[in-house]
């Protein structure tokens, strides 16, 4: 099978840890491509920043579609351009937002998303209730750093994560922490060694969800969603 994986963001910073993060989990048989946009904003932190990136996503996906990929996985826990790409194509297109959430509620009853940006817990209160589990939600909030400055110093944010995290756990009852940025890649298992608690990292989550559905022939369904045939 052939996966790309697209970094919805005009810089290449994520390409080459996110290849080397997923080619130790991929299936011997997947070809995994990593791809940024060719222009859009260097980071996701805003609705504006989403809504700027949705058109280069589309058209990344399109191409994908045309190149024979069978799977697109769009790194932004935002999912920008998810329904217009799945509207656009007819190959399996997956967010690791929606995804990572919707794998939390298999793990545990109450779930909680830890991102980036201190504003952070409106957008996931939103996001949960536009899939239709905010009564699953049990905490969100953002730690207090931007995007492009998540590995600059990776204890320091290792840290952050681990105290917000906590407190989610602790004090919310959550049973189950997703990470809300594909830049926190290979950051959930040392997590979830200090919490005792599940830690989903959206970017491997979904890739391999992404693996399974392509495996047994399964994509998203255009019966009356999508108006674009």
């Amino acid at each position: 099978m052939r996966i790309l994986i697209l970094n919805p963001v005009s810089t290449n910073m994520w390409n080459q840890i996110t290849e080397r993060v997923l080619k130790q989990v991929a299936c011997s048989s997947t070809e995994l491509t990593i791809e940024n946009l060719d222009d859009g904003p260097e980071s996701i932190e805003s609705d504006l920043d989403v809504v700027l990136a949705a058109p280069y996503v589309v058209k990344k996906v399109i191409e994908a579609e045309d190149k024979k990929y069978d799977a697109v996985v769009i790194n932004c826990f935002d999912d920008p351009g998810l329904e217009a790409a799945r509207e656009k194509t007819s190959i399996l297109v997956l967010g690791i937002g929606e995804t990572s959430i919707i794998t939390a509620l298999q793990l545990g009853y109450k779930f909680a998303v830890i991102s980036t940006g201190e504003k952070s817990k409106a957008s996931y209160d939103l996001k949960a209730l536009k899939l239709g589990v905010r009564e699953r939600l049990a905490y969100a909030s953002g730690i207090p750093i931007h995007v492009l400055e998540l590995r600059g110093d990776i204890e320091k944010t290792k840290q952050m994560l681990l105290e917000e995290a906590m407190k989610a756990v602790e004090q919310y009852y959550a049973e189950v922490i997703v990470l809300g940025c594909g830049g926190m890649i290979g950051l959930a298992e040392w997590l979830s060694e200090k919490l005792k608690v599940p830690v989903i990292d959206p970017t491997i989550t979904t890739f391999k969800v992404a693996e399974a559905l392509t495996s047994i022939g399964l994509k998203h369904s255009r019966r009356y969603l999508y108006r674009i045939d």
